[in-house]
């Protein structure tokens, strides 16, 4: 496997990993609205560096 495509998929799990703490943590906490705006910030970082590594020719293998 492309190493950097690994990497990727790493990283993405840890982003998964922090939303899923962040959906517990819901049901002990109240929700703020600067919470809401740093996980959607999240998601929406995490998935442009995921779309950017997953083109062709990102830095890998290119077919």
């Amino acid at each position: 496997m492309d190493p950097l495509r690994v990497a990727v998929a790493a990283l993405g799990l840890a982003v998964l990993l922090l939303l899923a703490a962040y959906g517990f943590s819901l049901t002990a906490a109240k929700v703020t609205p600067g919470a809401v705006i740093s996980a959607v910030a999240l998601v929406g970082i995490a998935g442009s560096g995921l779309l950017y590594a997953w083109r062709p020719g990102a830095g890998g293998i290119v077919d």
